[in-house]
Order: C-alpha cells, then sequence, then structure tokens
C-alpha cells in the first residue's frame, strides 16, 4: 500500500474510534440552530425582557444555613434562557469550615471567583499520576477546574464566611459528588471495603456520616452539613483513590 494510502486509512480508524468513544467522554451542550431555544410550544411574539431575566440566585442563599455550604445554581432546569447557550452560573456559600467535598462536573469547566474571605481550593489530575494542585484564594483571585477532573473548595478560615460565584461552561454541567455517589448509592459493603483496602465499620461510620447531609437537585440553594473532622479527612482520602480507579 502507497504511503498517502496507508496514512488516508490511518486518519480513517482514529475518526472512527473517536466517534466510538462513550458519549460521555465528549458530553458538552449541542449546537444549535437558532439563536436561542424557546420553552416548547411558546410563541416568540410574546417572548421579552423577562425570558432572559433570573432574579433568584442570590435569593437562593438566603435561606441557607450560615454554618453549612450552601450553593444556588442558575442553569437550564431553573433558568431556561441558557438553553444551548453553553453557559450557567453558581452562587456558593461557605461557612467556617465547611467544604463542597470533592466531586466532577462531566459536562462543563468551571471558572470560581472568590468573593468574600479565603477559600483553600484544588483539584486532582489523574492523568498524570493523580497529582493534586491547591491554591489558597482571596477574594478577587479565580481559579479555574477543567471539565471532569475531581476538585473541591475549602472554608479553613477560623470564624469569617467565605463566598464565590462559578461560571460553567455549559447549561447544564451536572455534579457527581464522590462521597455520595460512593457510599449513598447502594454499592455493595463488600466492594467498598476491598476497593479501599479498609474495614466495614469504617464504611458504614462513612455512610452515617454522609447521612446527615441532604443534596437535591431542586432550584432551591443545596445546604450541606460538614462532617465529624476525622470522618472528613477520611472520605477525601477515599475519594481521592476513587479517583485514581477512575482513570484506569
Amino acid at each position: 500500500m502507497a504511503p498517502s494510502l496507508c496514512l488516508r486509512f490511518l486518519f480513517l480508524c482514529s475518526v472512527i474510534l473517536v466517534h466510538q468513544l462513550p458519549l460521555t467522554a465528549r458530553a458538552g451542550d449541542p449546537d444549535i440552530l437558532t439563536d436561542f431555544i424557546l420553552p416548547h410550544g411558546a410563541d416568540p411574539s410574546q417572548i421579552n425582557g423577562t425570558f432572559f431575566t433570573y432574579t433568584g440566585l442570590l435569593s437562593g442563599l438566603a435561606a441557607a444555613d450560615p454554618g453549612k455550604f450552601a450553593v444556588s445554581k442558575a442553569g437550564a432546569a431553573e433558568f431556561p434562557a441558557v438553553l444551548g447557550q453553553s453557559v450557567s452560573y453558581a452562587a456558593l456559600a461557605y461557612g467556617p469550615g465547611a467544604v463542597n467535598p470533592p466531586h466532577i462536573h462531566p459536562r462543563a469547566s468551571e471558572l470560581l471567583l472568590v468573593t468574600q474571605g479565603t477559600l483553600l481550593v484544588g483539584l486532582v489530575d489523574a492523568a498524570r499520576n493523580g497529582t493534586v494542585y491547591a491554591q489558597a484564594l482571596q477574594a478577587g483571585d479565580m481559579f479555574v477546574f477543567p471539565k471532569g477532573m475531581v476538585h473541591w473548595q475549602y472554608n479553613a478560615g477560623g470564624s469569617g464566611e467565605a463566598r464565590a460565584f462559578s461560571a460553567f461552561g455549559g447549561a447544564s454541567p451536572g455534579t457527581i459528588s464522590l462521597p455520595f455517589m460512593l457510599f449513598e448509592t447502594g454499592i455493595d459493603d463488600d466492594v467498598l471495603e476491598k476497593s479501599f483496602r479498609t474495614d466495614r465499620d469504617t464504611v458504614e461510620e462513612l455512610k452515617r456520616d454522609l447521612q446527615q447531609a441532604s443534596p437535591s437537585p431542586s432550584s432551591a440553594a443545596v445546604s450541606i452539613r460538614g462532617a465529624a473532622p476525622l470522618s472528613l479527612a477520611a472520605a477525601t482520602l477515599l475519594c481521592f483513590g476513587a479517583a485514581f480507579f477512575f482513570a484506569l
């Protein structure tokens, strides 16, 4: 086979392989053929500025417990005008010692801006042998979390509340919380024990601590209770281990 034909054949094979990858690996907002997407059955002549306006972002945090982590979202579910626009937003509040546990956004990158207090943030680069990139952020600092990478935020301040805003490169970025995904979805205890090389008592303790929290996919602010310090540290370490397993 001539060299040029070989190159063409290899190129064709690579294109086919890329298109056979799992859809989640290439997930993101679809391209749309109109400037924006109207609600089903809506009359275009009746659309006005109200459709492009969302006023519930900060009010969503008003009822949150100031001692916990809370998030108010403005994604496609809460703000339909962003559907197809590859953008969404969130307001986040962190009580003293509160943590946004290690999690993943499978369909969008995140750009975090700290507006109050101090946050310790970080991410795990599983493609580089689990390298951890961490940084202490002050008000006015920004940090980017690439799509699909395990990351977290932690208010290590002694007494003050921390606040931040996050912009996402997708209308429905999705959130997969590793502690809840691993310990609150019915995975058999034996599987967890062997996967993390721990004992049943530790697994059960982690489950009990996580049951104190009650995240919800609703448009209202999600508030998460902090776990006991030792259990939280154990959960974080186990989540790092999970990140390495997922990368295999």
